[in-house]
């Protein structure tokens, strides 16, 4: 996947729907379906860094990196829009 693209997460870490007893506050899957653009190209563990379009932090969410607002997501997890 090239940088720029505008994608849509459509799964988390290949899964659509959060584990039974998931933590608010680590509930990733609460961003399916949101949109952003890939902001670093694929490393060697078949991630992209995806910048949001929403406020990730909206959602009870913690982002670690280096770009506001992104995350490491699993190329296999989202689709090009």
């Amino acid at each position: 996947m090239e940088v720029g693209l505008k994608v849509k997460l459509k799964t988390f870490n290949g899964d659509s729907d959060a584990p039974e007893k998931c933590n608010p506050s680590e509930n990733y899957w609460a961003l399916i379906g949101k949109t952003g653009t890939i902001v670093k190209p694929e490393n060697d563990r078949s991630r992209v860094l995806m910048q949001f379009d929403d406020q990730v932090s909206d959602f009870g969410l913690h982002c670690h990196n280096d770009i506001p607002n992104s995350l490491l997501i699993l190329t296999s997890d989202v689709e090009v829009i």
